[in-house]
């Protein structure tokens, strides 16, 4: 049996580092108050809500799991954002903004996905 990570396309890998920026900007917006203190959204806190681990989240976030549907939804609500968002991960052209560079760079390339 084949390991699916090894046969995922470019634009599918491409879809799960979307998925996986838009995650860590959403929990780096987020803040709850602990204590009294506001204090960011930490990968454990998003672990707890859907009942894995902090490692899970942080493959998640890296692009390199994908997010199975059943957790997506769980996440819209953990995040308070409609479901329908992922639609606009995987098919608008703002995608590509997402998916900038440790620099800061954007891509030049305007399509969402590279040409196969």
């Amino acid at each position: 049996m084949q390991n699916l990570k090894n046969n995922m396309s470019n634009k599918d890998k491409l879809i799960n580092q979307n998925i996986g920026k838009w995650i860590r900007t959403e929990r780096k917006k987020l803040y709850r108050v602990i204590d009294g203190q506001q204090r960011p959204t930490t990968q454990s806190m998003v672990a707890n809500k859907l009942g894995v681990t902090f490692q899970q989240i942080q493959k998640y976030e890296k692009g390199i799991n994908t997010l199975p549907i059943f957790r997506w939804f769980a996440l819209c609500d953990y995040f308070s954002v409609e479901p329908n968002t992922v639609k606009e991960l995987v098919t608008s052209k703002e995608v590509v903004n997402i998916t900038e560079t440790k620099q800061g760079d954007s891509n030049d390339n305007n399509d969402v996905c590279p040409k196969e």
